[in-house]
């Protein structure tokens, strides 16, 4: 189950290095990649560079969490697992749409999630309920208003 979650997670944290030409040497990696990419071992050469590089990108991010965020990830792992196929794709899409956007948005997407997160599990909750109930209009008025905003400047990190 940990090797699974962990080629998930490599997957998963390092689709920005798909399309890299060049690949990552076994003896390249150092000995925590190894110990995570262990069931690779026996084929690494065979895998695609785009591949090696997903995979040891991944593992070095994954030697590099903390025992809770290493539980949070398998947590997200568990749940991605869940989704059909539509519903990954969906996701996937809306990730490559949010990779398109000037980084000013994006930051701005950013800190309205950290906002919202912020918020009591109950608040939460009334926001999720309010936004369901709306209409398909109401709702793109209220994202058209959203990106309209210009963000607060205690918010910009740039």
């Amino acid at each position: 189950m940990r090797i699974n979650t962990i080629l998930i997670l490599a997957t998963l944290l390092a689709w920005n290095l798909v399309g890299a030409d060049d690949g990552v040497a076994w003896d390249g990696l150092d000995a925590e990649q190894k110990q995570v990419l262990n069931s690779f071992a026996d084929g690494w050469d065979q895998l695609e560079p785009a591949r090696q590089q997903q995979l040891a990108a991944g593992a070095q991010r994954w030697s590099s969490m903390t025992p809770d965020q290493r539980q949070r990830a398998q947590k997200r792992f568990r749940q991605w697992r869940s989704l059909d196929d539509t519903q990954r794709d969906r996701i996937r899409q809306r990730y490559s749409e949010f990779k398109d956007l000037p980084p000013q948005q994006q930051q701005r997407i950013r800190d309205n999630f950290r906002r919202f997160q912020d918020l009591s599990p109950e608040r939460r909750q009334r926001l999720r309920e309010r936004f369901r109930d709306l209409t398909p209009e109401q709702r793109q008025r209220i994202r058209e208003r959203m990106s309209d905003r210009q963000p607060r400047r205690g918010n910009q990190s740039n």
